[in-house]
Formats: structure tokens, C-alpha cells, sequence
């Protein structure tokens, strides 16, 4: 019988580990990670504008759809970062999955705002050419439209902790 992958969806507000926990995990075995950010950044370059993100936001996850099928299918766990911000998102991408037969797990990183905010200046301080730099305001704008997921919706909830 064919070893299929799992597909693991990271939930949560700006600068709380997400990317950083699925690098971690694709280090420690057979996995990818596949982040909406870095093929933006791979694209349009270190500063795209809001336009360029807005108008690509479909295609841009319709290409990583498919590349994660084929990657599953060979056995490859996938860990997608994409903007999981609201519930109606977190259920497209369960229901596509399912429907093609993989096993989806959701995984929501819940850290305090003071220790997001500390994260995401070291991020902007550092040099890694796949991270968006995100200015302090703009946190709290990205904030707002954050729905938390309820318990149901996630299978492992990650704090400050990992």
C-alpha cells in the first residue's frame, strides 16, 4: 500500500512561530514547508507591494495546492503556512485536503502579544531573505482580522513554550 504524506496547516497571528516550527520540523525528517510568504518574496522581490500580494493571493495558493498534492503522494509531509486567519480559510484548505484523501492536522500557535511583538523584532532586525519584515503597526492592523480558532479546529495548540 502507498505511504501517503500528512498535511499539517499552521494557524496563528504574525511572529508567533509558525514558520519557525516547520523549518524545525522539516530539519528532523521527511518533510517540506511550503509558506506563502517565501514564494511572494521569491517573486516580487524583498518589498512587494499590498497589490501584488492581494492579486496573486489565489493562484499563489492554487500552485502550492497542487505541489503539495504531489508531494504527499510520494510520502512527503507537508507543513503549509499560508494566511490562516480566519475560519472560513482554515476550512477551504481542510475540506480541499480531505477530499483528496490526506490526513490534515491543524496546528494553532498561541503566544502572548508582548512576546510576538519581541519575535517579530528580531525577525525584522535579522537578514533571512524568506520573512517579511512587518512594522510594529502594522502587527496589531494584521491582529484585527485574526479569528481564533475554536478547540475543534486545531489538534495541537503550541505556547510560548516550544
Amino acid at each position: 500500500m502507498k505511504q501517503v504524506g500528512r498535511v499539517y496547516l499552521l494557524c496563528g497571528k504574525v511572529a508567533s512561530g509558525k514558520t519557525t516550527y516547520a523549518r524545525k520540523q522539516v530539519q528532523q525528517g521527511r518533510a517540506i514547508l511550503l509558506s506563502l510568504d517565501e514564494l511572494h518574496l521569491s517573486i516580487f522581490g524583498p518589498e512587494p507591494t499590498r497589490e501584488q500580494i492581494d492579486d496573486s493571493y489565489d493562484s499563489c495558493c492554487a500552485y502550492q495546492q497542487h505541489l503539495a498534492l504531489k508531494l504527499l503522494n510520494l510520502g512527503i509531509d507537508v507543513y503549509i503556512d499560508w494566511v490562516f486567519w480566519s475560519r472560513a480559510a482554515r476550512v477551504q484548505a481542510k475540506r480541499f485536503f480531505e477530499a483528496q484523501g490526506i490526513v490534515v492536522s491543524m496546528i494553532y500557535f498561541s503566544l502572548t502579544d508582548e512576546e510576538r511583538l519581541a519575535r517579530n523584532r528580531l525577525r525584522n532586525a535579522g537578514s533571512d531573505p524568506h520573512s517579511f519584515k512587518i512594522e510594529e503597526k502594522d502587527v496589531s492592523l494584521f491582529d484585527s482580522y485574526f479569528e481564533t480558532p475554536s478547540p475543534e479546529e486545531y489538534d495541537l495548540v503550541i505556547g510560548a513554550e516550544h
